[in-house]
Order: C-alpha cells, then sequence, then structure tokens
C-alpha cells in the first residue's frame, strides 16, 4: 500500500499518524496522535535538533536548543568587522599624514566605529539569548504519560508594536549606536577638523547615549507588557495526554524567478485543542528545522522511544559544543593532517576567522547559563516529582493493538511511510474528530 497523498481542502484538520497532506510543492506528515513507533526509517532515534535539553528517569525537557554552527556564522562575521575596522583605522592614519585630520580626528573615528561594532556585535549575542529565556519549555513526564505545554491565552488585540519586533528593534538600536558614534567622534574631534558638536552638544548626546535611550527602551517594554495585562493576555500550563500530542513534518517551498527553492523540514510538536478539532492552542508546542523527512523522523522517534521504553532509550546528547570538545576537535584535526602530509595552519586559520574557541566557550556557556532561565524556578515542581512504579499510567488498548499491528506491518517489510493513515489502515476508529473538554491547567510562574 502507497501513502495517501491528498490535497489538503479545508485550513482545519484532525490529523491522525500516517496522513500525507499537499498544497502545491509543500508537504505535511503527520506522525502521531497516536504515538506508533517509525519503523527501521526513524532507527533507535537521535536528538537531531538538539532540543532535549535535560532528562532522568520521569521527565524530559525540550527546549529550543544552540547551536554551535549560530555562533560560528556570527564568529566569521566578526573577524570581517574587525578587519574593516583596522583599514578604518589605517586611513585614519593616513589622513592624520595627508589629509590635515589630528590624532584626535583619527582616534575619534576609529574609537566610534570601534564601539558601535562592539555594541552589534553584542546585539547579535544578547539578542538570541533574550529569545532563548522567552522559549517556553516542554515538559515531558513519561511516568503520568503527560506533557506540559507553556500556552499564551490571547486577550483583546493590542495595537503597540511588541519591543522584539525586527523594525522596532532596529530603529531603536540605530539610534543607540549612531549616538555613541557621534559622541566619540565629536569627543575626539574637539578643536580638530571634525569638530561637530560643542562641549554642551557632546554632553547632550552622551546623555541620550547612556541615560536615555536605554530608559526608553527599558519604560517601552514594562509599558508593553502593562498593557497585554490589562489585555487579557496570559500564560499558562496546559497538561496534554501523551497519546494526544501532535507531531507533525512539514517542507515548505518558496517560489522564485528561478523556479521553486527548497526551505527545508521543520519538526513541529504541538498541543491539540481538544475544543476545536484540526487547531493546536495559542503560543505553545516547540519547532525545529531538519535537513529532512528522515531527521525529523529520528527526532521524534527519541521522544516516542523515552516516554515508552524509558531513559535509557534516549542517549546523552553529543558534547560538541564545549570548550573540552574544541581542544579535543583540535588534537584529532592536528592528527589527521599530519596522517594526511596537510598543512594544519590552513585549518588552524579557519576557525581562526570563525573564532572557533569562542563560538564553543559561549555556546557552552548558553547551554549551562540560558537556558535553564527559560522555565522558572519551580515550574510545575510538584507535577514533575516521579511516581512509585504502582501508579504509573500505561498505554491505552488502542495504542497498545495499533502499536502491535504496525509493528507485524514492518516485519513483513513496510515502512512507515507505506502504511498511509494508520487507523484507518487497520480499521481503528479515529478519537480526534469530536470535540472534547478542555485539558488541565495551572497559572504560570510569575
Amino acid at each position: 500500500m502507497t501513502t495517501t497523498a491528498k490535497e489538503q481542502e479545508a485550513p482545519a484538520m484532525a490529523l491522525r499518524a500516517g496522513e500525507h497532506l499537499t498544497r502545491g510543492p509543500n508537504e505535511l506528515y503527520a506522525l502521531s496522535p497516536r504515538p506508533i513507533p517509525l519503523g527501521s526509517t526513524a532507527g533507535s532515534g537521535a536528538d537531531i535538533g538538539r532540543l532535549v535539553h535535560r532528562r532522568d528517569e520521569a521527565t524530559l525537557d525540550l527546549l529550543l536548543n544552540v547551536s554551535r554552527n549560530g555562533m560560528l556564522a556570527l564568529g566569521g562575521a566578526a573577524v570581517w568587522v574587525m578587519l574593516f575596522f583596522i583599514f578604518v583605522w589605517a586611513s585614519a592614519v593616513f589622513m592624520v599624514f595627508y589629509g590635515g585630520f589630528t590624532w584626535g580626528d583619527a582616534l575619534g573615528i576609529w574609537g566610534g566605529g570601534a564601539y558601535a561594532g562592539l555594541l552589534f556585535f553584542g546585539a547579535l549575542l544578547v539578542i538570541p539569548d533574550l529569545f532563548i529565556r522567552g522559549s517556553a519549555p516542554v515538559r515531558f513526564h513519561r511516568q503520568r504519560r503527560e506533557v506540559a505545554f507553556v500556552v499564551e491565552r490571547p486577550g483583546r488585540k493590542v495595537f503597540l508594536p511588541a519591543p522584539s519586533a525586527h523594525l522596532m528593534y532596529g530603529f531603536w538600536f540605530a539610534l543607540f549606536a549612531s549616538s555613541g558614534f557621534l559622541t566619540l567622534v565629536s569627543f575626539g574631534g574637539l578643536g580638530g577638523e571634525m569638530h561637530m558638536f560643542d562641549r554642551q552638544g557632546i554632553a547632550l548626546m552622551a546623555t541620550a547615549h547612556l541615560v536615555i535611550l536605554p530608559a526608553l527602551a527599558i519604560g517601552y517594554v514594562l509599558f508593553y507588557r502593562w498593557v497585554r495585562c490589562l489585555a487579557g493576555w496570559r500564560k499558562e500550563t496546559v497538561f496534554v495526554p501523551w497519546e494526544d500530542v501532535v507531531a507533525v513534518a512539514t517542507r515548505n517551498m518558496a517560489v522564485t524567478v528561478g523556479g521553486p527553492a527548497g526551505l527545508g523540514w521543520e519538526l513541529h510538536i504541538l498541543p491539540p485543542d481538544p475544543e476545536r478539532p484540526g487547531y493546536s492552542l495559542a503560543g505553545a508546542g516547540v519547532s525545529a528545522g531538519m535537513t529532512g523527512l528522515q531527521m525529523a523522523m529520528m527526532q521524534w522517534e527519541l521522544i516516542r522511544r523515552y516516554m515508552e521504553e524509558g531513559p535509557e532509550a534516549a542517549p546523552e546528547r553529543a558534547d560538541d559544543y564545549s570548550v573540552a570538545w574544541y581542544k579535543e576537535e583540535m588534537a584529532r584535526q592536528r592528527k589527521r593532517h599530519e596522517r594526511e602530509g596537510k598543512p594544519f595552519w590552513r585549518y588552524r586559520l579557519k576557525c581562526w576567522m570563525e573564532l572557533a574557541y569562542f563560538a564553543s566557550w559561549y555556546t557552552e556557556y548558553r547551554v549551562k547559563h540560558v537556558l535553564p532561565k527559560a522555565s522558572p524556578k519551580g515550574w510545575v515542581q510538584e507535577w514533575s516529582q516521579p511516581l512509585p512504579e504502582s501508579e504509573w499510567a500505561r498505554p491505552s488498548a488502542a495504542l497498545t493493538e495499533l502499536t502491535r499491528q504496525v509493528e507485524a506491518a514492518y516485519e513483513r517489510g513496510e515502512t512507515f511511510l507505506d502504511l498511509g493513515p494508520v487507523e484507518e489502515r487497520f480499521g481503528q476508529p479515529s478519537a480526534g474528530e469530536a470535540p472534547k473538554a478542555a485539558y488541565p491547567s495551572a497559572p504560570w510562574p510569575a
């Protein structure tokens, strides 16, 4: 039996495991509910998206993790910025000797530019940290067979741009960086060709940079949060039965002048809205980019095996971000280059151009000190406690029977993608079409 692919006709469909939807070049595979094994295609599972933050005998936390590759890209950009400022410094020195600039002018230009570059580099570090702190975790409790999702209940519409909006932040940062740049340039150029402000003007510019603009930013964030609170927006933790959790792998394509351009696959783990089948609860869940459908299946299979088989089925994450790993990798690469007769200095230069040591150090810092701040202290603490084995929840009879039939199909040589909608294939009634009562919830800690 081949996979059933159907054109999506309605915006809200209660997807079930094995369904394959298409809309033009875009695709969607539903991997659950119910959480059946995905077979040899997914193997034993792997933490492809680096989503598993921590795990123990009872619980497993998913968080949008941090990527060392992203830090390497940032390091490469920072090196080019440094090289640019070296060029600016050399140009300023040249203008001292041949353009009539004073040394104060030169130092003002270089200092202002270097300060603006430092602010830009710092912003590229701080913004992802703020995003990580604001990303709500997803906690799986295998003994309760429940999953805790943080849901943002919408209130009345707020006609204010969010502080995290790119345009809003970009406008503020442009003012902040420009005021710092002009302050240093003017201070260095007092009495020279670069004299733009008098001492009083420089003092006003410095005050705007150091006091007024930061106060406006902090004040706007607090005001925005207050307005949203008045409008009824609130966060709460919703406890979803494990067998109801929706996992879908999607591929989105973009059409350009040169033809379709693939944007890759993503895995989405979402809490369904029991009162509106086909919809998920607002502002909840986790999504991660994947390099292919198989990678998304492997990520979900790792989580499924943890919930169904225990923590031994979910190995510890690979330590590929720490400083210790970086040093070991350098030693391995040195030996490899010596064995192959290749100059090691080229590889070392590439690592320097990417600030690879810094990338490893800062990624390790983020994992240890930034990620834990995404969940407030004491979050679902009582719910997260281990249970006596006699109180463990058990798989439903429907899931047990469906799993048995699916595994028998795999033994006959079929794959998950061959099965199609598994409940329909094996004659089980779908449990996701009729509205149900809302899931239990708890307030999000302030």
